[in-house]
């Protein structure tokens, strides 16, 4: 496969699933503004309850210490929320943080949820 199959091995060009992919998520942005309504109202509740203000769905928590931060994911994931500690090399050291990414399958239940659960683990 190494030998013959050199063109799949190493071709960086996009498949045509992916450009199929692409296409109907553009189309979803043009079509549907009021999902990308509800995800800023749901970025302003996260606000609002006290995580971070990025002005994005994905919300870094720095924690810093690399064990605290994995401890506070686990018990975060055994709460059923599905928030990852991220730490170096990924992160400089010293600035590991759990990585919060909002979607629309969350409700503004669930972030009040996870707010307030995190204020209880920080």
């Amino acid at each position: 496969l190494v030998n013959r199959g050199r063109g799949f091995i190493f071709s960086t060009a996009p498949s045509p699933l992916m450009a199929a992919a692409v296409r109907a998520a553009l189309n979803i942005v043009r079509d549907q503004p009021e999902l990308r309504e509800n995800l800023q109202a749901l970025i302003a509740h996260a606000a609002a309850c006290g995580l971070p203000a990025t002005g994005s769905q994905i919300l870094p928590i720095v924690i810093g210490d690399d064990g605290r931060t994995m401890a506070i994911a686990d018990a975060l994931q055994a709460d059923g929320f599905d928030v990852r500690g991220i730490r170096p090399p990924t992160v400089p050291g010293g600035t590991s943080r759990l990585r919060v990414s909002l979607t629309l399958n969350a409700t503004r239940e669930d972030v009040s949820a996870l707010a307030a659960r995190l204020k209880t683990l920080l």
